[in-house]
């Protein structure tokens, strides 16, 4: 029984520190100071350490002997490496669901795109990032591939700080994403899968597209900035 307790707290400690990284809260790169999570979450050191291992195995934060743990930095490599392998399971989930898609799930479909046009008027990025994930988990519960859903949530958990980067870099690509979503909500509608694959493949392709761009786009800033900092050394 002493077991269950401990095991909650660790539950909501994960909970909340995986809202706080995927949110921003705490950045990318950055340390963590434990005994101040523990001191602001009300816990002790236990289940605040167990729920970081937790998270360091869902590739979230490093934790690194002797110096401390820290939020994964973002990196080009990383964003290859999780929207390649995106790409081809939502691809396939998406094949899958279209002759699935039942009116309940497409009338979910309509009011969710209807709700994210509300929020593209007001830049509310979180609302936007939100309904966005819940139309297109609509669309891959449908496929009735329970393993095949994990496994692009867990893509969709390690890709979250890339999306809400990327639209803070490109706030137009709220209004771009739409265009999208309405391809996609016609291709539901017709339950047509090789369309409704195609256009999941070709959203998701245009994320990296210019998440790759904006990243260079920095990575070359910064490397300008500090051989400039090193010529006045």
């Amino acid at each position: 029984m002493s077991d269950i307790p401990q095991r909650t707290m660790t539950e909501q400690v994960l909970a909340r520190l995986r809202a706080m990284i995927l949110s921003g809260e705490l950045a990318p790169g950055s340390r963590l100071d434990q005994n101040e999570l523990a001191r602001r979450f009300g816990v002790s050191l236990v289940p605040l350490r167990e729920a970081l291992a937790r998270l360091q195995s869902s590739g979230l934060v490093r934790i690194v002997p002797h110096r401390g743990v820290f939020v994964e930095s973002l990196s080009v490599d990383e964003l290859l490496d999780i929207y390649q392998v995106r790409e081809a399971l939502e691809e396939l989930a998406a094949r899958l669901a279209a002759p699935r898609l039942s009116a309940a799930d497409l009338a979910t479909l309509d009011r969710l795109k209807i709700e994210m046009e509300q929020t593209v008027t007001i830049d509310d990025f979180d609302a936007f990032l939100d309904l966005h994930r819940e139309f297109h988990f609509t669309i891959y519960r449908a496929a009735g591939r329970r393993h095949l859903a994990q496994l692009i949530a867990q893509l969709w958990d390690l890709s979250a700080r890339y999306r809400r980067f990327q639209l803070y870099a490109f706030p137009e690509r709220m209004c771009a994403s739409l265009f999208e979503i309405q391809a996609i909500l016609d291709a539901c509608h017709r339950r047509d899968p090789e369309a409704l694959a195609c256009m999941v493949r070709y959203k998701v392709h245009q994320t990296v597209v210019s998440l790759l761009d904006v990243m260079r786009r920095e990575q070359t800033v910064a490397a300008l900035v500090n051989g400039k900092h090193t010529e006045t050394k």
